[in-house]
């Protein structure tokens, strides 16, 4: 049997899967357009940052300082002046530095005057830009340390419009806090778009799936011929409609069910006054046949052949009634005893032996028709067996799981697996004196019980019948 794939499981597949991935590429595209333009603008602050701190440096004052002046009042005007713009625009750092990349004043403390700057070495094209007069601003790229880092650089003149310097602007942790902010809250609703899609899909599931789950109960117990329970609506949509065809269905199977049980009553009620009279005549028949022994014979065949005949329409009675059972205690162990005393009385003829092994057991049913229905087993199992003495049929009942699990075993020729799903059709019968009642009516009864009947057979290997029952609490 192939396996089931889950409607849930179907439904996660159809809506998570492309919603994720159009998060996930929604996300991707908002990220990187939100990227450029908040890097653009990162750059443009840093630029126009640097471009302010250009206009406040006169020329001359960075041309006169050389290496060893960091303690001089030019020097340290200069450095107070950058801090005093950083403070003001938020920047981690600014600098001076000439074409050579050299240091020419830093706000950062520890670097002296003529430091070679190496790390502006990444940075060929932007700085060739500035150097030619035009303010430019280095890439976003993340340290080792994790942190996001981004410089903006403006050109400083001299009085001929040459450009010997440029100021650097380092943009400070605080500026890519936007940056990061967007990316968390991207990272958010697309986890809470998916969660909420998760859960939309199990609602949806849910509400799919208990209204067919209930019209498969529904289904299995119409085919169990369980046609008393009514099928309900579940809703107004097509599952719905499915829950209206089966319940017009169980009418159906009801009614007809009701016309045959009552077509079986009225024959069963012709045939037996009939049968009456012929028991009648046979036996003056047989008395005034009192001395002749070979026409006796034939009498004797006559009253075998009613008696076949009372036992078929006693078989079609108790199949039409099928009253509902009255459930109580029934003590399991003792009935079988019961059943065992009287399959003995029909196996002695055929040299059959019957066991039983129970152990104390009690179970909630009706006794009449539970001792029927392992009657008909037990005499099943006995017409199973062969006369010749090695035939055996075992009786039995353990207790399993809030269960008591009746087995009627025999070492019979076993079932053909082709007809094993036929057995239980009422008038289905491999006997030439057979009614096809026997397991029908077993069915049933187990039906009304809420017991689960089994069969295990092979030919050749025997049969063995299991009632499950609920155990008596």
């Amino acid at each position: 049997m192939a396996r089931r794939v889950p409607i849930l499981a179907k439904l996660l597949g159809a809506y998570l899967v492309p919603a994720v991935a159009t998060f996930i590429g929604f996300g991707v595209v908002a990220h990187y357009v939100a990227r450029r333009a908040l890097e653009d603008e990162l750059g443009r602050r840093l630029t126009s940052t640097a471009a302010a701190a250009a206009a406040q440096i006169a020329d001359e004052n960075v041309s006169i300082l050389q290496p060893g002046d960091e303690e001089t009042r030019t020097y340290r005007n200069l450095q107070r002046r950058l801090g005093e713009l950083a403070a003001q625009t938020g920047a981690a750092r600014i600098f001076v530095f000439a074409a050579d990349k050299t240091s020419r004043c830093d706000t950062r403390t520890g670097v002296p005057i003529g430091e070679r700057y190496y790390t502006l070495d990444a940075w060929k094209s932007e700085l060739g830009r500035v150097f030619a007069g035009t303010p430019a601003s280095s890439v976003l790229f993340r340290g080792r340390d994790g942190n996001f880092y981004k410089s903006g650089f403006a050109p400083l003149r001299d009085e001929a419009g040459a450009v010997p310097f440029a100021v650097g602007v380092e943009g400070a942790a605080s500026m890519y806090e936007q940056l990061a902010g967007f990316r968390r809250t991207l990272v958010a609703v697309g986890a809470a778009g998916t969660l909420a899609i998760v859960m939309l899909t199990i609602f949806v599931a849910r509400r799919l799936v208990r209204p067919i789950r209930r019209l498969a109960r529904a289904a299995d117990r119409i085919g169990q011929g369980d046609l008393d329970d009514p099928v309900l609506p579940t809703s107004h949509d097509e599952i719905g409609l499915v829950a209206d065809t089966m319940e017009q269905m169980r009418q159906q199977l009801r009614a007809r069910d009701e016309r045959m049980q009552m077509m079986l009553a009225g024959i069963a009620h012709e045939v037996r006054n009939p049968l009456g009279g012929l028991e009648l005549f046979a036996g003056l028949l047989r008395d005034d046949l009192a001395g002749d022994i070979d026409k006796l014979a034939h009498v004797q065949r006559i009253d075998r052949e009613l008696l076949r005949l009372k036992t078929i329409v006693n078989d079609f009675l108790e199949y039409a009634r099928r009253p509902k059972p009255t459930v109580g205690a029934c003590d399991l162990a003792e009935l079988l005893t019961e059943v065992r005393d009287i399959a003995v009385a029909a196996a002695q003829p055929r040299n059959v032996t019957v066991q039983l092994t129970a152990e104390p057991a009690r179970v909630s049913g009706d006794e009449g028709q539970l001792r029927r229905a392992l009657i008909n087993l037990a005499h099943n199992a006995v017409q199973a067996c062969a006369d010749d003495g090695s035939g055996k049929v075992t009786l039995g009942c353990a207790r399993a799981g809030g269960e008591v699990l009746v087995t009627v075993r025999d070492t019979g020729a076993g079932i053909d697996p082709d007809i094993l799903t036929k057995i239980w059709t009422p008038f289905y019968t491999t006997k030439q004196s057979g009614t096809g009642l026997g397991l029908a009516f077993v069915r049933d009864i187990a039906v009304d019980h809420g017991a689960r009947l089994a069969v295990d057979s092979a030919p050749g290997q025997g049969t063995t019948f299991t009632l499950a029952l609920p155990e008596a609490s």
